[in-house]
């Protein structure tokens, strides 16, 4: 039995050996070069040029093996693919039978141009063969040749495709593709490749199925996975990388995409929804998204320390060379290149220790001009409200926003930030602000507009306005000021101000703020960026006097110029007593004169005395001189 096996696979491998032997000797693979160049040129209207000879290639399966390759379109001034070689593998039996059964097309080191030079008829004419001229095509092709045709994979590796985007090319190096046919109009396709440019480096890889069933009217494509790393100088959070995963509906007339299970993760950050986008002429794209938890914290905080290690780079070393220029534009001007209308929700956004919560835009894009309808969110226990809009058809980036602010508890919001601050209360707002920058780095020092702003329940801690201000005159009138144990902060029932945006401050004017022992009037500047203020104000102190009820209520109405300024977390201050004091030392003149009035009347009266003898007089005139000199003398020296 044993030996009845061993002789038939004794016998199939002689009769392959024979095939092979048959195959080199008797079937010339020169015959297909003209077969295959007019099968590529029936079945696609580009013209295959082959150099040289065809030869076999026996091990480890049996292929035929070119020369250089070329393929052009018609009129084209160069070729669309160019390669130093070309691999067929095929299947061994159909041969016999007179069928090309090609398995693999391997296309290795290929330079793939897609610029206007490599256009010729067939781009401009972009007409698809139909099934009827397909059908045709075959009988033609039949009539002409005994052999047909049939082709499983078709593979290019280690290739570059040069593209062209107006007057700019872009390179894609590394580029392997794979196109793999499952079953009659199924296709299977793997992709990868990467592009660098202007020091920056986008790496990809994708794997999807392609349905054919019903082409050219109508495919669809399913993207398992859309893997990508982008990387380089200027590339936020050092690297942007993730997956896009989505089953596409193509149609053909008019041209739309579409998808109602779009996913898009981003550095751990997953967004997803449903597109649509209609690529007839210009892309019409709408969208609708949402996400649980975005965390910007990555982007933010890398790109400043990125933009810190270049910087000192660029001390030491000189200037890079890059591809293309980067000159100041619009950074909007994208937005003129497609429409849009889409809406995008986020329970919560995190940057650093700030939370923001149930976030929802939605925006509409013409021509260049986005109508911002609506953005809602919500920061520190209150609300934030704004619409507006985005201009990228100018100069330079325009974004203007109608804004309401509502019950932002400051203290909370500060301790998010982690910016010290001794101010609290609830923050309210309402006002226009213009931005030209959507650079993070920039937008706080490029807003401009104005706002009205009411902070309710205010505190300033640390930070004790009545006491500032009597501690001020006690030193000169200990007795106008009680005893009272003062607080170690500053309470106000409302602040309000009205407030200028301009180069990074806040420039306030017309502030008034109020309590049961203050009043306060006045302006200055905060500074957003440099998280400093600078505010004069005028206090009156309502309360905390210790006098009779006239001197009292002559306190209460005199103004105190009390200035307050530094570092949020180093604030001094700076106060000038001298309206109230000249006020005390007024009112304290007054009784004295009245008194050294009484004295100088009595001592009038004196010297008219009838019964006084004339040597008297003199002694009563140096009394009044010294009356006059202990007045003056007593005031001069309390001054």
């Amino acid at each position: 039995m044993i030996k009845k096996i061993l002789l038939t696979l004794l016998i199939l491998i002689i009769l392959a050996v024979a095939g092979i032997i048959a195959l080199v000797v008797f079937v010339n693979p020169n015959h297909f070069k003209g077969f295959i160049s007019e099968t590529v040129k029936d079945k696609t209207g580009y013209e295959l040029t082959i150099d040289g000879d065809l030869r076999w290639h026996i091990w480890p399966q049996i292929s035929i093996l070119t020369d250089s390759v070329k393929l052009e379109d018609e009129g084209a001034k160069k070729p669309l693919l160019t390669a130093d070689n070309m691999r067929l593998d095929v299947e061994l039996f159909p041969l016999f039978s007179k069928q090309l059964a090609v398995k693999n097309v391997l296309v290795k080191s290929a330079i793939i141009n897609i610029s206007d030079e490599s256009k010729g008829q067939v781009a401009k004419k972009s007409k698809p063969t139909t099934t009827v001229n397909q059908n045709k095509t075959e009988q033609n092709q039949n009539a002409k040749s005994k052999w047909s045709f049939t082709l499983n994979k078709l593979e290019i590796a280690d290739s570059t495709v040069v593209y062209q985007q107006g007057k700019d090319f872009i390179n894609f190096r590394d580029i392997n593709i794979k196109i793999e046919q499952n079953g009659d109009k199924n296709v299977a396709l793997d992709l990868s490749g990467s592009v660098n440019r202007d020091q920056q480096d986008f790496i990809y890889s994708l794997n999807a199925n392609v349905d054919l069933t019903h082409f050219p009217d109508n495919a669809k494509l399913d993207l398992h996975k859309l893997d990508y790393v982008y990387k380089g100088v200027g590339v936020p959070a050092q690297q942007l990388k993730g997956q896009i995963s989505a089953k596409f509906d193509y149609q053909k007339s008019p041209m739309i995409l579409s998808s109602d299970n779009f996913v898009l993760t981003v550095n751990d950050n997953k967004i997803t929804g449903k597109i649509k986008a209609n690529l007839d002429k210009k892309p019409n794209i709408e969208g609708s998204f949402a996400s649980d938890k975005i965390d910007l914290t990555s982007f933010l905080s890398s790109s400043n320390s990125s933009n810190d290690k270049n910087n000192s780079r660029q001390a030491t070393q000189k200037q890079p060379v890059v591809s293309s220029a980067r000159t100041k534009g619009n950074e909007l001007a994208f937005l003129n290149s497609f429409d849009a209308n889409f809406v995008y929700k986020i329970k919560e956004i995190v940057i650093n220790k700030l939370a923001l919560n149930n976030f929802v835009i939605n925006a509409q894009n013409k021509n260049g001009v986005a109508n911002i309808n609506n953005v809602d969110l919500d920061v520190a226990n209150g609300h934030i409200n704004a619409n507006g809009i985005a201009n990228g058809k100018l100069p330079t980036a325009s974004i203007k926003l109608a804004t309401k602010i509502a019950n932002i508890d400051l203290g909370s919001l500060f301790r998010q930030l982690e910016i010290v601050n001794d101010f609290k209360g609830q923050f309210n707002a309402n006002g226009n602000i213009t931005a030209d920058t959507i650079n993070p780095e920039k937008i706080i020092t490029s807003l401009t507009g104005n706002l009205d702003i009411v902070v309710n329940n205010a505190r300033l801690d640390n930070l004790n306005i009545q006491q500032i201000v009597q501690s001020a005159i006690a030193s000169y009138y200990k007795k106008a000021i009680t005893t009272e144990d003062y607080q170690k902060y500053t309470e106000l029932n409302e602040v309000s101000a009205y407030a200028n945006l301009s180069n990074g401050d806040m420039n306030i004017s017309s502030l008034k703020a109020s309590s049961a022992t203050l009043d306060l009037d006045g302006n200055g500047r905060v500074g957003l960026a440099k998280r400093d203020l600078d505010i004069m104000l005028e206090a009156k102190i309502l309360s905390g006097w210790n006098q009779d009820s006239k001197t009292i209520q002559k306190l209460q109405n005199v103004t105190i110029p009390l200035r307050i300024y530094g570092n949020f977390n180093e604030l001094h201050y700076q106060i000038k007593p001298e309206q109230l004091i000249n006020a005390l030392l007024s009112d304290k003149l007054q009784n004295e004169l009245g008194k050294f009035k009484d004295r100088l009347k009595n001592a009038t009266q004196n010297n008219d005395n009838g019964d006084a003898r004339d040597d008297n007089s003199g002694d009563n005139k140096q009394k009044i001189k010294e009356l006059f000199g202990d007045f003056i003398n007593k005031h001069k020296d309390k001054k």
